[in-house]
């Protein structure tokens, strides 16, 4: 028989495309329905999740990734770790620090300058997603960078939010 814990633990690792992303969000709903029920902000739950899916892929330097949907208590914890070059990895880091230092309201005026500026390259790059992730959580974000070899990192980034209504 499993634990509660083991009920509340959605794991994959692998590669990342697309479509295997369309088949996660599938299967993060359902977790998500079966093991919260119905709640106003079951969206944004799995949102954060799909944000962190989307940037991994986009900015992966071996299309792989190692992904946690883990409820603990009263708390949502995604976990998320991918390689990415030197530049995209300094680009989370910097991001998420520069998140730590924002109140909301702040959050949220970097996310419209961001939407009206061009900052955008072929994979994005502009910090939507991690600013998007933020203005729903807060900086409950955290981001680890570890150099590999030559120009790649191993990025891990972290998102917690309350459970509690």
């Amino acid at each position: 028989m499993n634990s509660a814990k083991d009920i509340n633990l959605l794991e994959y690792k692998g590669q990342i495309s697309s479509e295997l992303r369309i088949h996660l969000l599938d299967l993060l709903q359902c977790a998500a329905l079966i093991n919260l029920g119905r709640r106003s902000d079951l969206k944004k739950l799995v949102g954060i999740a799909l944000e962190l899916l989307d940037n991994a892929q986009r900015h992966n330097a071996a299309n792989e990734v190692d992904f946690r949907w883990e409820i603990r208590d009263d708390e949502l914890v995604v976990t998320i770790t991918n390689k990415a070059s030197s530049t995209d990895a300094h680009r989370l880091a910097e991001a998420v620090e520069s998140i730590h230092r924002m109140n909301p309201e702040e959050i949220t005026e970097a996310f419209k300058r961001q939407m009206t500026t061009e900052g955008f390259g072929e994979n994005g790059g502009a910090g939507l997603g991690i600013l998007q992730i933020a203005r729903k959580v807060g900086n409950q974000i955290s981001a680890h960078i570890e150099p590999l070899q030559d120009d790649e990192y191993l990025c891990t980034s972290k998102v917690s939010t309350s459970l509690r209504r």
